[in-house]
């Protein structure tokens, strides 16, 4: 089983000490801890980040709020990939082509519309209240 130094958040493998030294970023000091606390400590639950107690362990503890500008950062992604997402789904129907030739109707040009309407909506979203944000409903496809 693998040994790490657990350092300030982060885990240094011994396997790869001499390398991190070669580049000078061993830490002068930590705890050694196994394969099987750095496992537990792989993926972050929502709202913690890695924390160290008194004596040097990693625990979880509360993520700080995201700054405005994070809030902001991660406010235009959703958008962006929400835009995407309603994109990619019209463009699997193929409705936009269709529409072009006048083979989109009933039921399909209804759906259509509403995926139009809402891409509007989300082009109208103003990130900028972030991390406040009243994200339009996706319509049911």
């Amino acid at each position: 089983m693998n040994k790490y130094l657990y350092s300030k958040g982060a885990f240094y493998p011994y396997i790869e000490r001499a390398l991190y030294e070669q580049a000078g970023s061993w830490p002068d000091a930590g705890v050694e801890v196994d394969e099987s606390v750095r496992n537990q400590f792989y993926v972050y639950p929502e709202g913690k980040t890695l924390g160290t107690d008194a004596e040097g362990f990693p625990i979880w503890v509360d993520a700080p709020p995201p700054t405005h500008e994070e809030a902001l950062a991660q406010s235009e992604s959703k958008k962006q990939q929400l835009i995407g997402e309603a994109n990619d789904f019209m463009n699997r129907k193929q409705w936009p082509g269709k529409a072009a030739i006048g083979r989109l109707k009933g039921d399909e040009l209804a759906q259509y519309g509403l995926c139009l309407d809402y891409l509007d909506a989300l082009e109208a979203v103003d990130t900028s209240t972030a991390p406040v944000i009243d994200w339009p409903e996706k319509p049911s496809a």
